[in-house]
């Protein structure tokens, strides 16, 4: 199956045409991943429980993130050099191996080694789906394929907790890695199947050396981000953060001038072009929301009494906002796009103060607008972020600009963790602290990064133009 730009652009057109096990494929390919990162909360403190290590808790997250980045970064290169099908199966296969070395793991070094597995296939597989998408399909399917993939991740956030905690309830927890395994498989099988074949993509050398030193100042710089993180001590933790800041810049650098197996598109967060514009609004809108997955469970089960499984459903309705709003403005029109592009930051940017005034109040009620709005804001922008994107790079780096959305918008929640981390702490959060300290903190960590969100408001309008200039603008590249 080729991409056919005269093909129709309604919902049952995702499925026509000989599209239907791709599409399947693709949508297991994002359930895996996004089921998995709520699967292990669930399923953890069992494993924990059993074979020990919950000294080692945070890194069973940590290195998860690090190799989803690390592949992700490489996706776009490994599309073009291995081709789509034989990325794709491969990410597959690692995502399978990962979950199998968990479900026999019988102590907490073998964990590690098998979530990073894990991670390794699963941002590999969320990665190539964009690259899918861009190559595969027409463009005008974009925020329709976008708001399926949105909707598949909404489901992942309502059902994987769900599906962790049946079989942490049942003592089988290492039951849960082996399905996870098997719909590896299945999944693998379908891109075999369905992703066409051929040799690998336009213009690439393929006897080019894999990027590793580049690879090792990304994993550097993301491994000082998640220490931060997991250890947000007010003097250590800034250090570390520069740390970060400098061997990331490294990595631009020196990925800037290694045109031939770079891992970005030139510029990558560069606000002169469109692509440029989109990662930076991706990065930004990422870090600027972490402080609801990271702190929000703390503030709603000591400021409101609720319960972990409430106050998990209640996170998870930012997701399914996400999902719902992506669905509903799918068949938005060229016009609409580009209002609804630029509304969305600054919903979420309304989102944030919001939570930082009614959170330290400790009301459901009067904080559920602003959840959703979180959520919400995301699902107007993101398929045509996605389309915008991948339409403005030039030729030859739309696979590597496709890719990197996910990955940027990764890296974003990790930057963004450590960050709000460090400011929690500074505030007083570590320890023991009383309701008013806490209520301090409630209102700092979300209205700290409101600056944040308005800068990917700038961005947004970037990207926004109008789309004679994107495709101006990627020739002229």
């Amino acid at each position: 199956m080729i991409r056919d730009d005269t093909a129709g652009t309604g919902w049952l057109d995702l499925f026509r045409g000989g599209r239907a096990p791709l599409t399947i494929a693709l949508t297991l390919g994002i359930w895996l991943h996004a089921a998995d990162s709520l699967l292990v909360v669930t399923t953890l403190p069992s494993a924990v429980a059993e074979i020990g290590g919950d000294a080692w808790v945070s890194w069973a997250y940590s290195l998860y993130m690090l190799a989803s980045i690390l592949v992700g970064a490489s996706t776009g290169l490994l599309a073009l050099t291995l081709g789509l099908r034989t990325a794709f199966a491969a990410a597959g296969v690692l995502f399978a191996l990962g979950c199998a070395i968990s479900a026999l793991a019988p102590d907490m070094a073998v964990m590690l080694v098998g979530r990073f597995v894990q991670g390794m296939g699963g941002g590999g597989q969320v990665a190539l789906v964009f690259v899918a998408l861009d190559r595969l399909y027409p463009n005008a399917m974009m925020p329709k394929l976008v708001a399926l993939t949105s909707a598949v991740w909404s489901m992942s956030a309502f059902c994987g907790p769900l599906v962790g905690g049946l079989f942490a309830n049942w003592g089988l927890w290492r039951g849960a890695y082996w399905a996870f395994a098997l719909q590896a498989v299945v999944f693998v099988v379908l891109v075999l199947l369905a992703v066409p074949g051929g040799p690998r993509a336009r213009g690439v050398d393929g006897a080019s050396r894999p990027p590793f030193l580049r690879l090792a100042l990304l994993a550097g710089g993301v491994l000082l981000v998640s220490a931060a993180a997991a250890h947000p001590d007010p003097l250590l933790a800034p250090a570390m953060i520069l740390g970060a800041g400098v061997l990331l810049a490294l990595f631009l650098a020196r990925d800037r001038v290694r045109r031939g197996n770079a891992l970005l598109p030139p510029g990558p967060f560069h606000p002169r072009t469109a692509y440029g514009a989109g990662l930076l609004m991706a990065v930004t809108l990422a870090a600027a929301t972490t402080t609801l997955f990271t702190y929000g469970p703390f503030f709603l089960e000591d400021l409101f009494g609720l319960s972990p499984l409430t106050t998990g459903y209640l996170i998870a309705a930012e997701s399914i906002a996400w999902g719902v709003c992506a669905v509903a403005i799918a068949n938005a029109g060229e016009t609409a796009e580009r209002w609804l592009i630029r509304t969305g930051p600054m919903v979420v940017t309304l989102g944030l103060a919001g939570m930082a005034v009614f959170m330290p109040g400790g009301q459901v009620l009067a904080i559920m607008p602003f959840v959703l709005m979180l959520g919400g804001g995301f699902g107007l922008i993101w398929g045509f972020a996605i389309k915008r994107v991948t339409a403005s790079a030039p030729e030859g780096e739309r696979e590597r600009a496709s890719a990197a959305l996910p990955t940027v918008q990764m890296f974003g929640y990790a930057v963004g963790a450590a960050a709000v981390g460090i400011l929690a702490n500074a505030l007083g959060f570590a320890g023991t602290p009383d309701a008013a300290t806490l209520r301090v903190v409630a209102f700092w960590t979300f209205a700290a990064f409101v600056p944040l969100a308005l800068l990917a408001c700038w961005a947004a309008w970037r990207l926004s133009r109008d789309w004679p200039e994107l495709r101006k603008e990627a020739r002229a590249d």
